[in-house]
């Protein structure tokens, strides 16, 4: 058997396996006015993919996009669902996204680190 981590399974994953849009599979598994117009049969389709790949939202993705703060469990973070890397390109973006990395329960430095802000390297600041 392989040690190798299991890839974490994606809207563009689900997607790709269904062969239909990211958005498509979003506008289902979030219910929103979009999911409207898409059929049932197709809706089902896509509820059944996403329990097969044991799909799970990302929250840390989610509270970028939202802007909101989400109800994250206590374990989340030990489960590895908040591992990864985030790239922000203005001052606009950086703010949301230590509002969203506080929300979810992380710490800079402890638990994120900033490279780079604004063209400063992070040894400066």
């Amino acid at each position: 058997m392989d040690n190798k981590q299991e890839e974490r399974v994606t809207l563009k994953t689900v997607a790709t396996y269904l062969g239909l849009t990211p958005g498509t599979i979003s506008a289902v598994l979030n219910n929103t006015n979009a999911s409207r117009r898409i059929p049932q049969a197709t809706k089902d389709r896509i509820f059944a993919a996403a329990r097969e790949m044991n799909y799970k939202a990302n929250p840390l993705a989610r509270a970028l996009r939202t802007g909101k703060a989400l109800p994250v469990k206590a374990d989340s973070y030990d489960s590895g669902l908040t591992r990864g890397a985030l790239v922000i390109m203005d001052a606009d973006h950086f703010v949301l996204a230590m509002n969203a990395i506080q929300q979810v329960g992380l710490r800079v430095p402890d638990d994120v680190s900033v490279v780079e802000f604004d063209n400063i390297p992070a040894a400066v600041m």
